[in-house]
């Protein structure tokens, strides 16, 4: 009778689970308080009121700024053309850079350390400042807009500080998506805070300071040749291209190229042509502007036998300081003579 009764009890206990799942058969009832938090993220750093980080270049200070041309060339068929510029602000210095690469792949690969990605390597320091500066900063421009900061403090040591006053940074692929065989390049738009170049010790705390402040910067090229490759010597090239440019030394701000609040410090040049002959004055990398901070060097070339009769800088005559021969001739303008826009007058015969 006990063992009836047992198994009885158990059917009705059963029976009353069956009904108590199936009452719940419509499914789970709804909280009338939801969970709702969203992680809220970082803080993000202020930018000024004209300026959007999407590594667009669609606002006017980036038409107001003089940028830095180049080519980083491997071979006739491999090679990167890059543009380079700074802008500042009232809450910071802007970035913009553009890469195209010809006949090489942009690739990010974040299991691999930043240098040997496709990126610009950007070496800056205040231009005052010589070898192995403390103020030097290594930093990791990526082409999906990703970054590594270092600066070179008692060695070169990771450069984060709170999120208000780090770095914002955006980039675009150019041609398709970064790791894609049609991408074949990037465009880089970043803002440093001056709280940023504060934490680093530069002197930027006054208006005065920071209206004065030169940077020199060297922005280093990586071609990245394997989305996996980690050997250093045949995955990625370091490419130190300023050389081709400047006399650059290796983390040397004061040998870099200079920049300030409006880009490239540059002087513009016009040329005005005379005479009954034929020719061309070109700036020898090419460039439609020349440096500050080094001589300029010109080229003259003549056609159909024509001779350059006179020559004059500024006002100045240079025909004493013509070389060469036929159709070909060269001068140069010292930098302690460039001091404003250069004005060339040309006779041709």
């Amino acid at each position: 009778m006990k063992k009836i009764t047992k198994v009885m009890s158990g059917l009705c206990l059963a029976a009353l689970m069956c009904a108590a799942f199936a009452g719940c058969g419509g499914g789970v009832a709804e909280d009338p308080n939801p969970y709702s938090f969203t992680n809220p993220g970082h803080a993000v750093a202020d930018t000024d009121a004209d300026m959007t980080i999407d590594g667009v270049f669609d606002e006017a200070r980036w038409n107001e700024s003089k940028w830095l041309t180049a080519t980083d060339r491997i071979n006739a068929s491999q090679y990167a053309d890059i543009t380079f510029t700074t802008s500042y602000g009232e809450k910071g210095v802007y970035f913009g850079m553009q890469v195209e690469e010809t006949g090489t792949n942009i690739y990010v690969n974040h299991s691999k350390t930043s240098y040997y990605n496709s990126c610009i390597e950007m070496y800056m320091g205040p231009s005052s400042e010589g070898g192995d500066s403390p103020l030097c900063f290594e930093f990791d421009f990526l082409a999906d807009g990703t970054y590594e900061p270092k600066l070179n403090y008692n060695g070169w040591n990771s450069a984060y500080t709170t999120w208000d006053k780090m770095p914002v940074v955006a980039s675009q692929p150019l041609g398709g998506e970064v790791n894609t065989p049609e991408c074949h390049g990037y465009t880089i738009e970043a803002f440093f805070p001056w709280e940023y170049l504060e934490f680093a010790n530069y002197p930027v705390e006054t208006q005065e300071e920071r209206d004065a402040l030169v940077l020199g910067i060297d922005p280093v090229h990586i071609f990245s040749f394997n989305y996996k490759g980690t050997d250093l010597n045949e995955d990625r090239l370091w490419s130190q291209w300023s050389k081709n440019y400047i006399s650059v030394g290796f983390q040397n701000p004061s040998t870099f190229f200079r920049f300030g609040k409006n880009g490239l410090l540059a002087y513009n040049y016009t040329v005005t042509y005379g005479g009954t002959g034929k020719g061309q004055v070109q700036e020898s990398h090419g460039w439609d502007y020349v440096l500050r901070q080094t001589d300029a060097t010109f080229s003259i070339t003549t056609y159909n036998g024509a001779k350059v009769t006179s020559l004059a800088v500024n006002g100045v005559d240079y025909t004493g300081n013509l070389l060469g021969s036929g159709g070909s001739f060269t001068f140069t303008i010292p930098q302690s003579e460039l001091t404003e826009n250069v004005a060339i007058a040309v006779e041709i015969n």
